[in-house]
């Protein structure tokens, strides 16, 4: 009776015990969540309203059409940032509103704090003692770090992500030999939703992959080169030790150790490509052509303006956690090993996970923002676990007291610095600070919308001649969104690319279309201090549009400047100019030429055709596409809001004093009644050289072929005009297709 009573009692207390941690985690959660996100006044930007926006919507559609909102999931799919990761979110915006601290919980209590959880359980696979004391300090300890909170609070949804990545890991280490088989399919499983997720996860499953290959290799060099190790092992960890194994035996034991090794290294490879191709089979069912584009695109070239330089990053790293906070990690970790107190196999893999990691994001890739330190936040919380566990099991006394009282301090007071907003330069001993985001110009920005809501109403073009993160075209719209009603929010059309040189294109098309545009003085830009950051000189294409104005250009002359300004923070003006007429052939021609001279190297999605009418509502390069290395095709798109055409292409490529243009052409409308194509010759001064036109129709059987030629020529323009003398409407696109320039 007395046993009974015992055990019934000891069950309960444990379940009370893990109920009220999980209650103290929540409460915890909903608090610094709720106090950090109502703290903030700000207008969100980029990445930080993102996922909000793009979260928000995906409700909005669930709540009015959703078969349509499942369609759009769907056709997500095969774009770089998909909806599955906000799927989860949408039951909770639908039932406590749209706002962002709605968004910000949602994600915290959703994504974050499973995560936390995960956390302990693999920190409790990593040390051998007290699982359950283990995982709840795990767990607690992670809240005493600030990165643990700033991506979510900053908006992003990537712990998502990571949450499959953990369980991945987790999965391994219970059992590092994969001796149940459906732990591969389910480790595959896990590893390819992180990818779906979001897709820099990529790098997670390699630094797996690349963990356990070595782990097996490791465990195979041991067995195979020297099997009096294993001996020493089995008799450091077996009761029975080397008594089981009589010195007559040895020789054979030394041969079958080394066989089994080998037979160890081969299952293993086997069942690690298992996984890989379970991982890669999902992918290309779920998101195939997401796939695929993730196999050829070179991101790191695509990227390369976010990779900053290996001291710009590891000095960012040291603020994003605080070197103090490092040591404790390296701490850890080297005494949790010399000491023999973390279980073998988990600290090899969790350390060369790890190791890997840390090559990844700050040697390889080297990117700067805030979400990618998702991927090493579980290595710096394990580190401290392990150090604060170690200290406890293996010093006594004041000793022991003394380093835990003093770790302990120095992690409160990090975090404090970390969230709460003080001006203190602790020398990067202590992580940096990352408060709530308040803008002291807040009724000045709320002044700019209302005043271009009123200039434009009828969403003319507005060009935004800065991109910092003080000051951009994505500040002002998301301003619009949050001071207008969502039926009038698009009302407000601001153009704000290209932004970034590797990844953008010339700006002369958005800047002729523009009606109006709001230069910032002094030059606004991304500073290497900055969350949001780039390498430096990398807005040239952004520079080179303020220069314009502020040098009086040629095209700035076709805007007059209005009365009125506006002061924003950090001593910035902004000026509003409005368009007086539109911008000449002759002029934009002389323009690009200034635009190649100062910006050297061509920007990176810049192609050898450039479309000058294209509609500012289209991505880049909409109108046009490349073939193959010299062989283009174009089609003239409907502008929105106009019934015109995008009818005019400039080509960039070199060219020689004679110039033969060929293609195929193609009226899909059969109501169209023809057009006409003109190719003119132009050179560096904006002057006319030499033209050639010809007729197409539907009855016509030639295809494109006009020859212009003179001395000196820089560019090529080719348009698609009317029989009749006037604009091109919709019935009359035409498709050019092989299109190619002799030279």
């Amino acid at each position: 009776m007395r046993l009974f009573d015992f055990v019934s009692f000891k069950l309960p207390r444990k379940f009370l015990i893990d109920g009220f941690f999980l209650f103290l985690l929540v409460l915890v959660t909903v608090a610094v969540t709720s106090i950090y996100v109502s703290s903030e006044r700000t207008f969100y930007w980029w990445d930080y309203a993102g996922y909000n926006t793009a979260t928000v919507n995906t409700a909005n559609l669930f709540r009015d059409a959703p078969d349509k909102a499942w369609r759009g999931v769907i056709e997500s799919l095969s774009k770089e940032k998909n909806l599955l990761i906000s799927l989860p979110l949408v039951p909770f915006i639908l039932l406590f509103g749209e706002s962002r601290l709605s968004y910000i919980l949602s994600v915290s209590l959703i994504y974050l704090l499973p995560f936390r959880l995960l956390l302990g359980a693999i920190s409790a696979k990593l040390i051998p003692v007290y699982p359950r004391r283990v995982f709840w300090s795990t767990v607690l300890l992670s809240l005493l770090i600030p990165m643990s909170w700033i991506p979510t609070l900053r908006g992003y949804l990537d712990t998502g992500g990571c949450m499959f990545v953990a369980l991945a890991i987790l999965v391994y280490l219970q059992d590092v030999k994969l001796k149940s088989w459906w732990k591969i399919p389910l480790i595959g499983f896990l590893l390819a939703a992180a990818i779906l997720l979001r897709r820099h996860f990529a790098y997670s499953a390699i630094a797996f992959f690349g963990a356990a290959t070595l782990q097996a290799f490791i465990e195979f060099i041991v067995q195979y080169s020297n099997p009096k190790a294993v001996i020493n092992m089995v008799q450091a960890f077996s009761r029975d030790g080397l008594e089981a194994h009589p010195t007559s035996h040895l020789g054979l034991l030394f041969q079958s150790i080394q066989n089994k090794g080998w037979k160890n290294l081969f299952e293993s490879g086997i069942k690690l490509g298992l996984i890989a191709a379970t991982s890669l089979t999902i992918l290309m069912l779920v998101a195939g052509d997401f796939t695929r584009s993730a196999l050829t695109v070179d991101y790191r070239n695509l990227y390369v303006a976010w990779s900053l330089p290996v001291n710009d990053i590891l000095t960012r790293y040291a603020d994003f956690y605080g070197l103090g906070t490092w040591l404790l990690v390296l701490i850890g970790f080297s005494a949790g090993i010399l000491t023999r107190m973390l279980v073998p196999a988990a600290a090899i893999f969790v350390s060369l996970f790890g190791v890997l990691s840390l090559i990844e994001w700050l040697l390889v890739l080297r990117y700067g923002y805030l979400h990618y330190t998702i991927h090493i936040t579980p290595i710096a919380l394990l580190g401290l676990s392990t150090f604060f566990w170690t200290t406890w099991l293996t010093l006594k006394g004041k000793i022991r007291y003394f380093m835990l009282g003093v770790a302990g301090l120095y992690l409160v007071l990090n975090a404090a610095v970390g969230l709460i907003p003080l001006k203190i330069d602790l020398s990067r001993l202590f992580v940096a600070n990352f408060p709530p985001l308040v803008r002291s110009d807040y009724d000045e920005v709320v002044k700019l919308v209302e005043f271009l809501r009123k200039l434009a109403p009828n969403e003319e073009p507005i060009y935004i001649v800065g991109a910092s993160n003080n000051f951009n075209a994505n500040i002002l719209r998301q301003a619009n969104r949050k001071l207008n009603p969502p039926e009038g929010w698009w009302k407000l059309n601001t153009i704000g690319r290209p932004q970034i040189d590797s990844r953008d294109t010339y700006p002369l098309p958005e800047l002729l279309q523009a009606q109006y545009a709001v230069v910032a003085v002094p030059f606004q830009q991304v500073l290497p201090t900055d969350e949001q950051v780039l390498r430096s000189h990398e807005q040239d294409v952004v520079k080179v549009v303020y220069d314009a104005f502020t040098q009086n250009w040629e095209i700035a002359r076709d805007f007059q400047l209005l009365p009125e300004q506006f002061k924003l923070e950090n001593g910035v003006t902004l000026s509003v100019y409005r368009r007086m007429r539109p911008t000449d052939t002759a002029t934009a021609v002389r323009t690009l030429e200034a635009m190649q001279r100062q910006i050297v190297d061509r920007p990176g999605t810049q192609l050898d055709w450039i479309s000058l009418h294209q509609s500012i509502y289209t991505s880049a390069n909409y109108s046009v596409s490349q073939e193959s290395d010299n062989l283009y095709n174009i089609v003239t798109h409907p502008i929105k809001n106009s019934k015109k055409l995008d009818t005019s292409f400039l080509y960039l490529g070199s060219i020689s004093d004679k110039a033969k243009v060929t293609g195929k052409l193609n009226l899909p409308n059969k109501e169209c009644p023809g057009v006409v194509l003109r190719l003119t010759l132009w050179d560096k001064q904006g002057k006319l050289v030499d033209s050639a036109e010809m007729a197409y129709g539907q009855k016509s059987a030639i295809g494109l072929n006009l020859l212009v030629e003179g001395k000196n020529p820089i560019y090529l323009l080719l348009e698609v005009l009317s029989n009749s003398k006037q604009d091109l409407t919709n019935q009359c696109q035409l498709e050019i297709n092989n299109l190619a320039v002799s030279r």
